[in-house]
């Protein structure tokens, strides 16, 4: 659509502007383009009229519009790059002992909103994909007891609860035979339809006393169907959006099922410039990046931010707190190996 000397044009501006967020010229171009500066205006003005600068009002110069942008992205941006310097501010941060995966997802998050100063949010592996590999049940007293849960042999999740006044001393030993029975080895998803449609029809071959058994069952695994998500900078939002956009991040269902779509399985970063059917980002850019969880599956990092952000800057720091995040995790998997149990 453009020639090589409009496109090397186009990114020097876009370089340059989010950088000083300030119009550029043409006499400003001259010494990394090869060309006169009459030349480098004409070329200016074809980008304007093809829709990829704007004229400035109060001078001479001219701003990147959303298409340039778009266009930018598309064509000209690298998503493997690495900026050596942010390396070791990363590592840094990530340098502790980590007992918790939400704990070294809240670092990720926290970090990525600081440094760009926009909204970051981290998703685990999606809940339907996971699959209950291990259930046991500790009583810790004549009161309460631990449901130990482990899914896909490498997440834990621990619920302590209160053991029903009307249970009999097997009974704990029946519910953990009845779970074992029916949920072990199955998705998170059919898991949830068992205890709506199979469960109440069952229990009463396995307890004596059914009164308050499905509520205990609601109350043990209610924690699996929930998203992991950890939004980093909501504050952030009002700097480079609007209070819709800063609502729109306090509902973290609606975020999560936003952050989800226009996902490609071929391509784990996608880029969305001013591109987004949700009213809240619709003027902004949201970069999504999908990274491995050892023995899992995929997670996804995302940021939201506005259009001029310095896209360049973006994606090395995703890419590089992405792959610290990765061997944060191997080391977090690697302690969890020593059947240590993550208590919440």
């Amino acid at each position: 659509m453009i020639t090589p000397r409009q496109n090397d044009i186009l990114n020097l501006i876009i370089d340059m502007f989010t950088q000083t967020h300030e119009p550029i010229g043409s006499k400003a171009l001259q010494t990394a383009i090869d060309s006169s500066s009459a030349t480098i205006r004409n070329e200016m003005a074809k980008l304007e009229k093809l829709g990829f600068l704007e004229k400035a009002h109060t001078s001479s110069g001219r701003l990147p519009s959303k298409a340039g942008f778009q266009y930018f992205v598309q064509n000209s941006l690298a998503l493997d790059s690495i900026d050596e310097q942010d390396v070791y501010q990363v590592i840094k941060a990530f340098d502790y002992e980590a007992f918790r995966l939400e704990d070294i997802f809240a670092t990720a998050s926290q970090l990525l909103a600081d440094l760009t100063g926009y909204t970051s949010v981290i998703l685990d592996v999606e809940p339907k994909h996971q699959r209950l590999t291990n259930f046991e049940l500790v009583q810790l007293s004549n009161h309460d007891a631990l449901a130990v849960m482990m899914l896909d042999d490498s997440k834990p999740v621990t619920v302590q609860f209160a053991i029903p006044k009307n249970f009999l001393s097997k009974d704990l030993e029946t519910l953990k035979n009845l779970v074992n029975e029916r949920f072990l080895g199955k998705a998170v998803l059919d898991i949830h339809y068992k205890l709506l449609t199979e469960v109440p029809q069952v229990i009463h071959k396995y307890f004596t006393i059914t009164d308050n058994i499905l509520d205990l069952f609601d109350y043990i695994f209610q924690g699996l169907f929930r998203e992991t998500i950890l939004i980093s900078g909501k504050v952030n939002a009002l700097t480079y959006a609007d209070l819709p956009t800063y609502q729109f991040l306090d509902n973290e269902a609606k975020v999560a099922m936003e952050m989800r779509s226009s996902l490609s399985e071929k391509e784990p970063t996608t880029i969305q410039v001013a591109d987004s059917r949700e009213p809240a980002l619709a003027n902004l850019t949201v970069i999504r990046h999908q990274f491995l969880i050892p023995y899992r599956g995929f997670a996804l990092l995302s940021v939201i931010g506005p259009v001029e952000m310095d896209y360049r800057r973006m994606i090395s720091l995703i890419n590089v707190v992405s792959r610290v995040l990765a061997l944060k995790l191997a080391d977090y998997y690697r302690y969890l190996s020593g059947n240590h149990y993550e208590v919440n």
